[in-house]
């Protein structure tokens, strides 16, 4: 059976679309999975992009900078990084931002 041009077309859009809305899920998942740290002896630090976000907001955090992946090398950077925020959160009541080492770093 031959298609005709306007279903050839209608179906060539609707592949195109389901290409587009497949790469935009790929993408979104990739922008906010979650980030792993390992600190030696102090166990494993996990930061979830998408937890803080949707608490948070943005503009928390991506001020005027571009967002990029987050670096931390070493405990400095990342208790300089995190714990500040972490400790103001604490006080205006948030139980979500953990001030223990313990709730960070998970063994």
């Amino acid at each position: 059976m031959k298609m005709t041009k306007t279903a050839k077309t209608k179906r060539q859009t609707i592949f195109l679309a389901l290409a587009l809305v497949s790469l935009s899920l790929l993408l979104s998942t990739t922008a906010f999975a979650a980030e792993t740290y390992l600190y030696t002896g102090k166990g494993t630090v996990t930061f979830t992009h998408d937890k803080h976000g949707t608490e948070l907001g943005c503009s928390s955090c991506h001020t005027e900078e571009t967002p990029a992946k987050i670096s931390m090398e070493n405990k400095k950077q990342g208790h300089d990084l995190c714990l500040p925020c972490h400790k103001k959160e604490a006080k205006q009541g948030n139980k979500n931002a953990p001030t223990r080492c313990n709730k960070c770093h998970i063994k």
